[in-house]
């Protein structure tokens, strides 16, 4: 018969494994975004309605929608604006964080779209763009309404940022990322994100 030392001593190794599985699981868990889901208007934050209402200047198709990662939460409203699709994102606390509209290839500085394909293509076996925005982030020291008036006036500015979408085939596993480059198409950051419910590719 094995004494207590010796069970302790055969099971131990295995104890540890299934904590590191645990704890791995729980981390992966936690760091994992969730997908966005459209709310009612009573759910959206209510600064945010008053700003949204302040700076309406024919919306079209006004929706409200909200997403949660292990971080934040972030609320965001999408409406049709002079033939183009915008989306503007809000803290918790209704402050405005960015403003960007869905844009297509052809729409972009044929420079820094081809360092963006250049990125995938280094990155990615394989890889589609499901979506594009042109975004303007509120810099700090900077009046709100000024990047209000950049983004609702398209301009071309060195701060701006692309928001790319992608399916990406790596070591043979697909999977969703949200990446993000300047304005010159340089990379800046990549996250994993769940599948969008986006039905078209850009290319």
């Amino acid at each position: 018969m094995l004494d207590k030392y010796t069970i302790m001593k055969v099971n131990f190794p295995t104890v540890l494994c299934i904590l590191f599985l645990f704890f791995g699981l729980f981390s992966s868990a936690q760091n994992k975004r969730e997908r966005e889901h459209r709310i009612k208007k009573t759910q959206f934050p209510s600064e945010a309605l008053q700003f949204i209402a302040e700076n309406n200047k024919d919306f079209k198709r006004l929706k409200f929608y909200k997403a949660v990662d292990s971080t934040s939460k972030t609320y965001s409203a999408k409406f049709k604006k002079s033939r183009l699709f915008y989306e503007m994102d809000f803290s918790e606390n209704g402050e405005l964080n960015s403003l960007g509209f869905a844009i297509k290839p052809v729409d972009m500085p044929e420079e820094s779209f081809e360092r963006i394909i250049k990125y995938l293509s280094q990155k990615f076996e394989k890889s589609k763009v499901r979506k594009m925005f042109q975004t303007y982030e509120v810099q700090s020291g900077e009046a709100v309404e000024k990047t209000i008036k950049n983004a609702f006036q398209n301009l071309m500015l060195s701060n701006i940022t692309y928001e790319l979408f992608v399916k990406g085939k790596k070591d043979g596993t697909r999977a969703d990322f949200e990446i993000t480059f300047d304005s010159e198409g340089n990379f800046v950051h990549i996250r994993t994100a769940l599948p969008p419910n986006y039905d078209r590719v850009l290319y």
